[in-house]
């Protein structure tokens, strides 16, 4: 699945640097991640979605 670098989501569960957290994106929720170790992304954050990776969404402030 390929997902538009023009997609958001909104952050449901905090993403921590290395770990997972939760996103709604498209009217459900995901797993999702940050490849980026210096930032938390709190709920409420909106966020980009960059790519899927397994069932998890790689995303970026």
């Amino acid at each position: 699945m390929t997902v538009s670098d023009l997609e958001r989501a909104i952050v449901e569960e905090e993403i921590r640097p290395d770990q997972c957290g939760r996103v709604r994106f498209q009217s459900s929720w995901w797993p999702a991640k940050c490849d980026d170790l210096q930032i938390t992304l709190k709920p409420g954050a909106v966020v980009r979605v960059l790519r899927l990776d397994n069932i998890t969404l790689v995303v970026e402030a």
